[in-house]
């Protein structure tokens, strides 16, 4: 099935490659059922859907007890493009081939529980808010430095008003129509303040209160958003068989480029989520230059800087940091800080 917001079209493959039935249908599961049950429903081996926008589609067609496989999207396009005509049939079709021959792919993608998608989308909400306010604060910043003044933006709710106010007999005797061209962005930019500092405090009594990230904040520089983001991130640590194999799924290890006889290791992948693997990166910094409780973990970090510097280090450290949390996530218990 190539899936859209309001459309899915539908291959269905016999397996041998034949194809029974094409076409568009609604992107809704109960349609999807109607046209497998002409077929069949028990005789379905695989459906397979391109990770995107049917992840609703995933859970309707598996709680009927229907086996679906989520293919990673850059796995499929690869697979897609081999036919010239990109049309949403060929994709579909191309996916059914996929399902049928493409086994040896390996898992599908993990499908996160409802409540992980949920935090996903508080934090990506959360991540907007910070870099539009960024935004507005370096443009009323801007005016400011313009017209002769100074004014510092990283300052809590109300600061960045009274900051303007501090600054009105400077930019007034320019010229400058402060209610038109300054105050707005202002408003603005305080009421984005407010919307951030109640999410985190939301995000902090969450946390709290979670058996899960209430755990994985005993470790330094994790804090509240760190802990979500990574088990909304994982969902289900034990699907990792190995607990360093959370490194390579959050693009924290380097990738390998070889050729015959030469195999050189180059950047960090940056495969997987991105907004997990900055918060890890950004509490490994915290760890690595604010913590005052010594850990293991610190020491060696702190003397891997020193050789390969703090920017590669703190990479190191936020890979470490991860296998660490699965660890204690599986195990449930608390951080040790005499061991790395």
């Amino acid at each position: 099935m190539d899936t859209g917001f309001s459309a899915t079209a539908v291959c269905l493959i016999d397996e041998h490659g034949e194809i029974l039935f094409e076409g568009m249908r609604d992107t809704n599961a109960g349609q999807v059922k109607d046209i497998l049950r002409r077929f069949g429903v028990e005789s379905v081996e695989l459906i397979t859907i391109e990770a995107g926008v049917g992840t609703h589609m995933v859970r309707e067609l598996r709680e009927y007890g229907l086996p679906v496989q989520v293919v990673e999207v850059r796995k499929a396009s690869k697979f897609l493009a081999i036919r010239r005509q990109k049309t949403d049939a060929n994709d579909a079709r191309g996916l059914a081939e996929l399902g049928r021959l493409g086994r040896s792919l390996g898992a599908g993608v993990f499908v996160k529980t409802l409540d992980c998608q949920n935090i996903r989308s508080q934090l990506n909400v959360r991540k907007n808010l910070v870099q539009q306010r960024i935004k507005i604060d370096a443009l009323v910043q801007s005016i400011v430095r313009l017209h002769g003044g100074t004014l510092s933006t990283r300052v809590g709710i109300g600061k960045l008003a009274s900051g303007i106010e501090d600054q009105l007999p400077r930019l007034q005797g320019d010229g400058l129509d402060v209610d038109a061209e300054v105050r707005p962005l202002v408003e603005i930019a305080e009421s984005l303040r407010f919307h951030i500092a109640g999410m985190d405090k939301r995000f902090k009594e969450l946390t709290n209160d979670h058996p899960v990230c209430s755990v994985l904040m005993t470790v330094p520089g994790v804090g509240p958003i760190t802990a979500l983001s990574f088990f909304s991130a994982i969902g289900d640590p034990f699907r990792f068989d190995r607990n360093r194999d959370v490194g390579p799924y959050l693009g924290l290890t380097p990738s390998v480029h070889q050729s015959g006889v030469l195999s050189r290791p180059g950047r960090i992948s940056r495969f997987g989520n991105k907004l997990t693997r900055t918060h890890l990166v950004s509490a490994a910094t915290v760890l690595l230059c604010s913590t005052k409780r010594e850990s293991a973990l610190q020491i060696w970090g702190l003397e891997l800087s020193r050789k390969v510097g703090l920017s590669k280090a703190r990479v190191a450290v936020a890979r470490k940091m991860a296998v660490i949390m699965l660890g204690m996530w599986k195990s449930g218990s608390t951080f040790d800080p005499g061991h790395t």
